[in-house]
């Protein structure tokens, strides 16, 4: 593979404005981390635990196996946002996201039918279970998994539970992964203090996807045949903090149901594999049989990271869908740049589609055979 391509001043500023956002989320991580372990070690030692939340994530497996994966919080912090809640009180739950109080140490045990699972929180109440060959029963692809936590070394604990919705896709065509920030929610990157201010003060009611985003998604999870139920993967850089409010902003919009795959920000993320990176080949080698649509943006490194994809995977991505958030009035540099990164595709075995409506997408994929 040959090596890096040379930035445009654009594409530049776009990964500046980028950096600056997750900077930001990450100042916020820290200082909840720090905050937490001083806590924790008080409680621990003088305290009672109240009552426990389990927050499950929508995640995904196949026959021989599946996860499970959540978080285990004091009921008392988190809230969802209702329609006509205010900017400010958006604000005010948007900052109790990122100081939460999370519970360590925890034990948790998860069942899918006959088969269980069982492991304890990280320090800062992450689980991720693995079931092996689960028990799924019926014939939908959505399972729902039985999570319980059994004990904490914590004075005044009581049982918490919670349903996790797990991913076992059946006859399908092909998967689709997809970036969400500025592929499907719009984020103003482009404008440094509106996309801050529209992040804290939004809500999954108010923030909007861009237009012809959900019948384009509909339209991949359909298939050419227009009966499939193409599973849909949602990869993001942002944090599991932000879990509730994608979830509601993707219901709403009327986006496809899909696992989400995004991250932990706090002090002990180890950086050695981008973390989209990580997640699109662990999607890839999780479903060995599927060829794959892959749908990002111009503003991180998508273009790069699908390509190395492309070059991982010979003949297992069937197309690239990049917005493109500079437009197409491009200068010639990136004009170039644009023009080399289609030519790689092309040479890996498949296409890159620039785009700046979801129209263009549509168009190409019914072409593709790829929808109906």
């Amino acid at each position: 593979m040959s090596g890096p391509l040379e930035e445009t001043p654009r594409t530049r500023e776009l990964r500046q404005r980028q950096r600056l956002w997750a900077g930001f989320l990450r100042f916020f991580a820290r200082l909840e981390l720090l905050v937490d372990r001083v806590v924790w070690g008080l409680r621990r030692r003088f305290g009672r635990l109240g009552p426990l939340q389990v927050v499950t994530y929508r995640s995904f497996g196949m026959a021989a196996s599946a996860l499970v994966r959540g978080r285990v919080l004091e009921a008392s912090v988190l809230e969802r946002s209702v329609p006509g809640d205010t900017s400010w009180k958006n604000f005010r739950r948007m900052l109790r996201r990122f100081f939460s109080r999370e519970l360590p140490d925890a034990f948790v045990h998860a069942a899918l039918g006959s088969t269980v699972a069982d492991g304890a929180t990280d320090d800062e109440g992450y689980f991720d279970l693995a079931l092996a060959s689960p028990d799924l029963g019926g014939a939908s692809d959505w399972k729902t998994a039985e999570v319980e936590v059994v004990g904490a070394a914590m004075r005044g604990f009581h049982p918490a539970r919670a349903i996790a919705e797990v991913l076992i896709p059946g006859r399908v065509e092909f998967g689709i992964i997809s970036d969400i920030d500025d592929t499907v929610l719009q984020t103003h990157v482009t404008q440094k203090l509106k996309m801050i201010w529209v992040t804290l003060s939004g809500s999954a009611f108010t923030r909007m996807p861009f237009e012809g985003t959900s019948e384009l998604y509909h339209a991949l999870a359909a298939g050419a045949s227009g009966r499939a139920n193409n599973p849909v993967f949602y990869v993001s850089k942002s944090p599991w903090n932000l879990y509730d409010f994608l979830i509601d902003f993707m219901d709403y919009h009327q986006l496809p149901r899909g696992p989400l795959l995004l991250r932990d920000i706090g002090l002990r993320e180890a950086p050695p594999l981008d973390h989209k990176s990580a997640a699109v080949r662990q999607l890839l080698d999780t479903y060995l049989e599927l060829r794959f649509v892959l749908l990002g943006d111009s503003g991180e490194r998508d273009p790069e990271i699908y390509l190395e994809t492309a070059a991982r995977y010979p003949g297992r991505i069937a197309a690239i869908y990049i917005r493109d958030l500079g437009g197409k009035n491009r200068q010639d540099a990136a004009g170039r740049r644009v023009k080399t990164l289609c030519e790689r595709a092309q040479a890996y075995g498949t296409e890159m589609l620039w785009l700046e409506h979801a129209n263009e997408a549509l168009a190409h994929a019914r072409e593709r055979g790829l929808s109906r």
